[in-house]
């Protein structure tokens, strides 16, 4: 049996680490830096660019610097207290429209228990006109006892 020297080399893991960046990302898509921003050359696209980044970083509430304050500011710019209270107006619409719909079903099953009462009374007449009308008999045993005597 012969024997075979193999020789190893190994690497430091923490220089390997330091010098490959071991991190997965999508090939040719470069996120905008985020650590230079001139405001004079901003655009409406970078806005939206770093508002995207950032959105879950924005507080929900505060009185700036907030999704509620952006809520606010950009609805006093397109108008929004308009269209609120066009809104308001729609929803007192329905409102009452319900109402109407819920007093014209009370009406119906009112209409629906009389007109069921009216067929009871009229079945009922009818019954007591087809027994004033029917002739009366007479029982010819009695008559003609009466007429024997």
């Amino acid at each position: 049996m012969e024997n075979v020297n193999l020789n190893r080399q190994v690497f430091n893991k923490q220089k390997f680490n330091d010098t490959v960046d071991t991190t997965f990302s999508e090939l040719g898509v470069q996120e905008p830096d985020l650590g230079f921003f001139d405001l004079n050359l901003a655009t409406v696209d970078d806005f939206f660019i770093l508002y995207n980044k950032l959105f879950f970083e924005i507080p929900k509430e505060g009185a700036i610097n907030s999704h509620t304050f952006l809520v606010k500011e950009s609805g006093d710019y397109v108008g929004s207290q308009q269209v609120n209270e066009e809104i308001q107006a729609l929803l007192q619409e329905i409102s009452d429209i319900r109402e109407e719909n819920l007093e014209l079903r009370k009406e119906n099953i009112e209409l629906i228990t009389d007109n069921s009462e009216l067929s009871t009374e009229v079945s009922v007449l009818e019954a007591v006109e087809e027994v004033n009308n029917s002739q009366p008999r007479q029982f010819e045993g009695f008559r003609g006892r009466r007429d024997r005597q």
